[in-house]
């Protein structure tokens, strides 16, 4: 029996040599390739995976199953091209999705890599509907980059009866069988009412969108300091729920708007807040984009952009974001950054924009530049 393991291990060992060699590498994140050692010899007809980086754990399985579909999911488009370029070229590539939900449909093997600073509430959710994915009898795998995890054990004992794990140097990796359907889903999108141009409006929010469960701070400061005029054409570089989009929408008459995000789920909740908020008329004047290019396609037909950047991004979005702007703006528009920290706009906006104003409201700083 010893030599039989020891046999096994040398070939899975073996196969995930021989795909690495076969691509120009780019290593997996510790979780994902914790997934990719211990399911070397997963087969199954229909496998749904998600990626912390370039999709490789759903590459491997697609060269290791080359008759089977497996999909590789994703929130963010950026995430996604990046996956897609890396896998044009594989003989049997993974489909790469970027969509709000996993897709609907059943497959026999889900695969989740988790990392332990992620956010704990989409990890929740995702757990959720992998499980709902599942067919009765399929199999569950995971693997988060911490050795000692608790939480991760923890969620998937309220979703399965009984859970493998597997201790490592670098992480733990976790197997599963689905025995039944949940008796009870747990819904993660939050309602709540904000009161905009004197209308009492509902919105929805779901984890992964910026400000989940309210519209933060930034956002109304940069609400309240824009000056909306009759038949504005207004951008919302990456538009959340699409709250900025949806007050510029309704503070005049003849306002148009355009709302870009990466997020899936952000272009989603714009979408489903304007439906239920805006009449067909005022909805018939909102243009979605889903895109990490924040490219507009309309050239200086703007008055307003309107930007509340993450301040996780480390200012990389800004860039970004001011570039796209630039090309967007009309020569006498002019753009609203909201930013706690308007040091750096007063360093880098000139590069790209003229008669820098700074304003503050309450801990917020609203950073103005005009072409």
């Amino acid at each position: 029996m010893p030599k039989r393991s020891g046999s096994k291990k040398r070939q899975k060992s073996s196969r995930i040599q021989d795909f690495e060699d076969d691509l120009a590498y780019i290593p997996p994140r510790t979780e994902e390739r914790l997934l990719i050692e211990h399911t070397a010899s997963l087969s199954a007809k229909k496998i749904l995976c998600i990626s912390t980086g370039r999709a490789q754990h759903a590459g491997f399985l697609a060269d290791q199953n080359p008759e089977a579909k497996v999909v590789c999911h994703y929130l963010d488009t950026q995430h996604a091209a990046l996956a897609k370029e890396y896998w044009q070229e594989a003989d049997c590539p993974p489909e790469i999705i970027c969509a709000p939900d996993f897709p609907e449909e059943t497959f026999d093997a889900v695969c989740m890599p988790v990392l332990q600073q992620g956010n704990a509430e989409l990890n929740r959710e995702f757990l959720q509907q992998a499980h709902q994915r599942l067919v009765v009898g399929g199999t569950f795998y995971a693997a988060i980059n911490n050795p000692t995890d608790k939480w991760l054990h923890e969620q998937l004992g309220k979703l399965f009866p009984k859970v493998t794990r597997k201790a490592k140097k670098t992480g733990t990796f976790y197997s599963a069988r689905k025995t039944a359907p949940l008796k009870r889903k747990r819904n993660f999108d939050k309602e709540f009412s904000v009161t905009m141009s004197g209308q009492e409006l509902t919105l929805m929010t779901r984890p992964s969108v910026f400000s989940h469960r309210s519209i933060d701070d930034g956002t109304w400061a940069l609400i309240k300091s824009m000056q909306i005029r009759p038949g504005m054409k207004v951008l919302d570089l990456g538009c959340g729920s699409g709250a900025i989009g949806i007050a510029s929408i309704l503070a005049e008459k003849g306002v148009s708007v355009t709302a870009i995000d990466s997020n899936a789920r952000a272009i989603q909740c714009t979408r489903m807040n304007a439906e239920r908020n805006l009449s067909s008329e005022i909805f018939a004047r909102l243009t979605l984009l889903k895109t990490h290019t924040y490219e507009t396609n309309s050239p200086g037909k703007f008055d307003l952009v309107a930007v509340n950047p993450p301040f996780f991004s480390k200012r990389k979005d800004a860039h970004v974001f001011m570039t796209e702007a630039r090309k967007a703006l009309k020569k006498t528009g002019k753009i609203l950054f909201v930013t706690q920290m308007p040091h750096w706009y007063e360093e880098h906006l000139p590069h790209f924009f003229q008669k820098i104003k700074i304003t503050q409201v309450g801990k917020y700083s609203i950073v103005q530049g005009r072409p």
